[in-house]
Formats: C-alpha cells, structure tokens, sequence
C-alpha cells in the first residue's frame, strides 16, 4: 500500500517546478526638509517589501521592512533594518531588527557583482523567462532652488528611461506598458518615490539558472 501513498509525490513535485510564483515588491520613500539636525539617512519608509505568491495564491508570504536608514556615527555609518514577516491573514510571524555596517553592505556588493559578471549569461536567461504583470514608477523630487530642481528632474528622466529600457529588452514578452511619472517640486526640498513591481517566474527555470550560474561562475572566474 505504500506505493498509493507515494503515487501523488511525482505529481506534487511537478506542481511546484512549474506553478508559476508571483512576486510583488514594493518600495516606498518620504523624505521632507528636516529642519532639525539628524544623523539618520532614510533608504526606505513603512510601505516597501516583498510579496510571494506560490500555487496560483494558494500560499502567501509577506516580508515588510518597517524601516531602513543610514545612521552616521562617530567612527562609520550603518545602516540599520527592522522588518517583519506576517503571514497571510496579516498576523506577525517574526520581527527583525538588524545593524550592518556600511563596509560590510560594500563587501557584499563587490561580492555580488564579481558573481553576476562572472555569471552573467545564467541571469540573462533567467530575466528572459521572467513575465512582467506590472511596473510602475513614481518620484516627487525638489531641491533647494528651482534651477537645481530642473536639473536633477532632466537627469532622473534620463537613468528612470535607460533603466527601464534596458530591463524592458531583456524580459519575457510582451509586456505591460510602464508606468513613468516624475513630478518636479519647485516650492520646497522633497523626495518621494513609489515602486511597484510584479512578476511572475517559475521555479524550474530558477533550478536550470543556479546551475547555469554555477556553471559559468566556476569557468568564468578569475
């Protein structure tokens, strides 16, 4: 009889390499002139985090970061997070709250990127699998004077529009018009952006893409 216990695994295993999962991030920054004085450097405000979406909804998991700034000290910055992890009916599972260091966040950066040069073809297989169901993109931006603030508008346009560009090529079509606003403040010194991205991937193509980048690390490194 154990074999009819055995019988849906196949089935199961199958299901989950190629059940599509949703991931939503979204990120959220509000920053106003501060008058006071402040050592703290704000990266993100309540609202940014990440959403997965497994089984076509059937399992849900929520990662929201509270919080994350860059906190100057005597000696170094660092940058401190607090996030939570809720389940899908909103309850808390687990709360974070973590200090790293800003050489520490420089280490993992070099570190990252020695492995995406080195496997760079991996992940542009994966991208082309990826299906894009959103992308929006909204920053309110002034500055100190008006010239200033046409300036830093003009620019932003420019790396918002490549950026897109260049992820827009390399994703799986077709895809959904993106959603592009920058609102220039002229009467006082803001910043606030709103981004919204949903995709979709499949797990088989992330097992095919770990070998891959295996693969291509271990020939490409130097």
């Amino acid at each position: 009889m154990w074999y009819l216990i055995l019988a849906p695994v196949p089935v199961l295993l199958l299901l989950l390499l190629i059940a599509p999962v949703t991931v939503h991030i979204s990120y959220v920054l509000e920053e106003k002139d501060d008058l006071l004085s402040n050592t703290t450097l704000a990266v993100s405000t309540p609202g940014t985090g990440i959403s997965l979406s497994f089984l076509w909804g059937l399992f849900k998991l929520r990662l929201r970061f509270s919080s994350i700034g860059l906190v100057f000290g005597r000696f170094a910055p660092v940058f401190k997070l607090r996030a939570r992890l809720a389940k899908r009916s909103g309850g808390v599972l687990a709360r974070e709250k973590t200090s790293i260091s800003a050489g520490r966040v420089i280490d993992l950066y070099k570190q990252v990127m020695k492995i995406y040069r080195a496997a760079n073809p991996a992940f542009r297989y994966m991208l082309s699998t990826i299906k894009l169901q959103q992308f929006s993109w909204c920053t309110r931006l002034g500055m100190y004077q008006a010239d200033q603030t046409g300036l830093a508008v003009g620019l932003l346009w420019t790396l918002k529009s490549n950026s897109t560009a260049y992820l827009y090529r390399r994703l799986k079509k077709p895809l959904p018009k993106p959603d592009l606003e920058i609102i220039p403040v002229f009467d006082a010194r803001v910043l606030a952006i709103h981004l919204n991205c949903i995709f979709s991937l499949r797990p088989g193509h992330m097992i095919i893409t770990g070998v891959l980048a295996v693969w291509f690390y271990l020939k490409n490194r130097k």
